[in-house]
């Protein structure tokens, strides 16, 4: 690898040598940055905002360094940010297994998985990082979260109480123990739990389908509409918030809303599982890069 030559030193060999020295110049403008120059220039970018220029940065570095940790893990962390998830996914997968005691590279997988829809293979890497490093509220919130996407609701409430009891503070926690909570029929726990949640984020999307759902089973269903209103202009992509709106819909009379809100409904079912093939196969393609 080429090293950068000093101004200075490129300045005393011009006097000697001026053609030389302009070659020279010509190659020290040209030559490649070391993997710590591109790691600082991904820094500065991603300080900037500017992530497509961190990634192009860091991919550079790959390039360099393919086994080096930070730069992986670097590059892992931009990507999952940029919602670039099947370079995110495949960076975190070969971490976990380099490095397969760091919490962390579990966690962020998980994440990663959960954004994708891949809830049982999210929830594998999360349970790996709860055991890697325990009392850790983001990890037992995001594992919540997986549980209850796959109806596992006991096993989210356990989760959930844990992150709350650690965190107490944390919204996201809260409105999911109470999904968790109307999950298991627990009704007036879900509402205390939903509407603390709403007092602190009155658009929370969780918080008002949970309300919905409560309000659904109390029959109060104008009411319950909408909520469900509420969590699906925070949330359009939400499955399950279609479903219970179009159910309020029905029990209100309201055939056309509740046949629009089914299709819907499963319409958003095919776009997730669409999306999960897609970064299934996108993310083995990179896997095999």
């Amino acid at each position: 690898m080429r090293r950068r030559l000093a101004p200075a030193l490129l300045l005393s060999i011009a006097v000697a040598h001026p053609v030389s020295a302009r070659v020279s110049a010509q190659a020290a403008d040209v030559a490649t940055p070391s993997v710590r120059e591109l790691l600082q220039t991904a820094r500065g970018q991603m300080q900037r905002g500017d992530r497509s220029g961190a990634l192009e940065s860091l991919g550079r570095a790959r390039v360099l360094a393919p086994n080096s940790e930070e730069v992986l893990s670097a590059f892992a962390q931009v990507a999952l940010a940029a919602r670039m998830l099947a370079p995110a996914i495949a960076t975190l997968d070969a971490l976990t297994r380099m490095c397969s005691t760091v919490s962390q590279y579990h966690y962020l997988l998980g994440v990663a998985l959960m954004e994708g829809g891949d809830m049982p293979a999210a929830i594998e890497s999360l349970q790996q990082a709860d055991r890697l490093e325990p009392e850790r509220s983001l990890t037992l919130m995001a594992l919540g979260l997986a549980e209850n996407n796959r109806k596992q609701y006991a096993d989210a409430k356990r989760a959930l109480v844990h992150a709350l009891d650690l965190e107490p503070e944390n919204i996201d926690a809260l409105a999911a123990l109470a999904e968790a909570e109307a999950g298991l029929d627990e009704l007036a726990p879900a509402e205390d739990h939903a509407r603390r949640a709403l007092r602190r984020a009155v658009a929370h999307p969780t918080a008002n389908l949970v309300m919905g759902i409560v309000l659904m089973k109390r029959e109060r269903y104008a009411e319950a509409r909408e909520a469900l209103d509420k969590a699906i202009a925070a949330n359009p992509d939400s499955p399950a918030a279609h479903y219970q709106l179009s159910l309020a819909y029905a029990r209100l009379g309201d055939e056309a809303n509740a046949k629009r809100h089914v299709q819907l409904y499963q319409q958003k079912l095919r776009e997730a599982e669409e999306r999960m093939k897609t970064l299934r196969a996108a993310t083995s393609s990179e896997g095999l890069r």
